[in-house]
């Protein structure tokens, strides 16, 4: 059998001009997560939630106004203002792609976003859904049960809907008999086709930067322990639930995964 040879023209070796490749920054990788950072996230968690939710800032229409976010988005905020501040990289997955805090320039949505961790949150922001959270391949790890929970962890609300999350609560402070928790929430209906019905007017109730934007004022609540139960108390709105924890699954960011 005859081979055919195919050919491939090159790089002149004379040519010394570098390959430039635009980035998309929205702020520097300047190391990777070490066993340090992690404990240092679980120990800042607790005081980025209460700045994130004291802080105020002027919206486009001219009103002061306190931050707003739906459960996931609060979380994933949390997140990323700890890591921007230490140059620590972030790699998270949704059922649209990966993002990343540095990605090849290219992305069509990379326009609309500012190049700071505001903007990365608010890109991630627009497809990543509570689900996501139960991505623990990427996003996180499992954890065994509350008895392993850390400030920072994740609480998805999953068991009473065929296991798959539809609500998350950040964990602030855990313990043998108690954990707060903080988190955002979601105003109005935010389901199909009612959301699908909104964006062909031009009404994205996912998008940080829409109008229609369903996040609330973040909401403080805790568990307390009841033989083997936990009941919780939601001390913004003031709703108590018996037993409540079991239908939720604890998770950890993948701080490993987050270095690739």
């Amino acid at each position: 059998m005859m081979s055919t040879a195919v050919t491939t023209r090159l790089t002149p070796a004379s040519d010394r001009r570098p390959n430039v490749v635009k980035l998309k920054v929205f702020w520097k990788t300047a190391r990777k997560w070490t066993e340090t950072d992690i404990a240092a996230y679980h120990d800042a968690a607790p005081q980025l939630a209460k700045q994130i939710q004291d802080e105020l800032y002027w919206h486009k229409t001219g009103q002061v106004r306190s931050n707003r976010f739906t459960c996931e988005d609060f979380a994933l905020r949390v997140l990323a203002q700890f890591a921007s501040s230490r140059g620590l990289p972030l790699k998270l997955e949704t059922g649209v792609r990966t993002y990343r805090n540095m990605e090849i320039y290219g992305q069509p949505e990379h326009d609309r976003y500012d190049s700071t961790m505001y903007g990365f949150t608010e890109m991630v922001g627009l497809t990543y859904g509570a689900s996501d959270m139960q991505r623990s391949h990427s996003n996180t790890t499992r954890l065994s049960g509350p008895e392993t929970l850390l400030s920072g962890d994740i609480l998805a609300q999953a068991n009473d809907r065929a296991g798959v999350a539809h609500h998350i609560q950040l964990v602030l402070d855990p313990g043998p008999s108690t954990i707060s928790i903080m988190q955002g929430n979601s105003s109005g209906v935010i389901v199909r086709p009612f959301t699908s019905a909104l964006r062909l007017l031009g009404l994205n109730r996912a998008d940080p930067q829409n109008n229609a934007y369903a996040g609330m004022l973040l909401e403080r609540g805790h568990y307390t322990r009841r033989g083997s139960q936990w009941d919780y108390t939601n001390t913004t709105t003031g709703t108590v639930v018996a037993d409540f924890l079991k239908i939720f699954q604890p998770y950890r960011w993948n701080f490993a995964e987050f270095n690739r």
